[in-house]
């Protein structure tokens, strides 16, 4: 049999959401300073939000109840 999974917090899910947030912002300043990253990620706007958007998704689903 298996073990139940333990119920995930709303504030869990708010803590990782907010650093996924934190990591992407963090990694399009980064390409900002340094002109060789940002010639690669030319998209960068198009990348994070399609970033943040499937976070989110995962996120609300793994937080909602069955």
């Amino acid at each position: 049999m298996t073990e139940p999974r333990p119920r995930v917090r709303d504030r869990d899910v708010v803590l990782v959401a907010a650093l996924v947030i934190a990591g992407v912002v963090a990694f399009a300043w980064l390409t900002g300073l340094i002109p060789i990253l940002d010639n690669a990620v030319g998209l960068a706007p198009v990348i994070i939000v399609g970033l943040i958007a499937v976070t989110l998704v995962v996120l609300f689903r793994t937080a909602r109840p069955r």
